[in-house]
């Protein structure tokens, strides 16, 4: 398989999400199955009395976009639903825009070059999978955009360490309140590069500034460059393959005009 982003063993409840929502403070105890969330500078705990299953996500997923996928796409985006549902079903979990540059950017990468003559069909993919993640999909693309901008306008990495998030995701990280993910680390390397500041000395600062491991960073950046890798080469073997179809079709077409037009001129003659 292409890629696996998904390790942890699939959770087994029977019933799709319902929830309700109390307000509380952070430092207030909760179940298993309780998730804080902030709304309006206000902390709330939303009880999610038997989250979806992993069957539940890519049953959504397959209702909302119910086409076939060419299987290196396929594959892919299966194994991203699934990391990710075990993401926002955390009971930590909370919405990071970082989390949304690395996820978009992931995706945005993915789907260069996806064979279809359908002009929408990359963002009605992206929007259905986020709906099967009971997630905004305008939310994310905005919050990757806002991000993108930012850093691009950035000169030095203090500017892009200024941002109040490396101080909110520090805390987080200290109070152990942090769903950190592969995607984190991804955004944090895209900063860098939209900003041109992708020296090893930069990425300790952020991992400084974020409270996030120098070597969980670098572990999952490896894999992420791995894959892209991997990807690409994948890409690249099925456009010589759809390639040499499309010459054969040609030739096949090319000699039944060929029959066609001698057969023709026999009946004439």
């Amino acid at each position: 398989r292409i890629l696996m982003f998904a390790t942890h063993q699939q959770l087994r409840f029977s019933s799709p999400v319902s929830t309700s929502v109390t307000t509380t403070t952070l430092r207030q105890k909760k179940s298993p199955l309780m998730r804080t969330i902030s709304r309006g500078g206000v902390v709330h705990a939303v009880a999610m009395a038997n989250p979806a299953t992993v069957a539940d996500t890519k049953a959504k997923f397959t209702k909302g976009y119910p086409y076939p996928l060419p299987s290196i796409w396929a594959t892919v985006l299966q194994e991203l639903l699934v990391g990710m549902h075990f993401t926002v079903t955390s009971s930590k979990y909370q919405h990071e825009e970082m989390r949304s540059l690395g996820f978009v950017s992931v995706f945005d990468q993915l789907f260069e070059g996806y064979p279809t003559e359908d002009p929408n069909a990359k963002e009605k993919i992206f929007s259905t999978f986020m709906e099967a993640l009971g997630e905004d999909s305008k939310k994310w693309r905005a919050d990757a955009e806002k991000l993108s901008a930012f850093a691009t306008e950035q000169t030095s990495i203090d500017g892009i360490i200024a941002n109040p998030m490396f101080a909110s995701m520090k805390s987080k990280v200290e109070s152990k309140s942090l769903v950190y993910d592969k995607f984190i680390a991804i955004g944090f390397f895209r900063a860098l590069e939209m900003s041109k500041q992708t020296s090893p000395e930069n990425l300790k600062k952020i991992s400084e500034a974020s409270g996030v491991t120098l070597e969980k960073i670098n572990g999952d950046l490896g894999l992420y460059k791995s894959v892209l890798s991997r990807m690409n080469a994948a890409k690249e073997l099925q456009a010589e393959v759809l390639e040499r179809e499309r010459r054969k079709t040609a030739e096949r077409m090319e000699k039944k005009a060929a029959k066609d037009a001698k057969e023709v001129a026999e009946t004439s003659d």
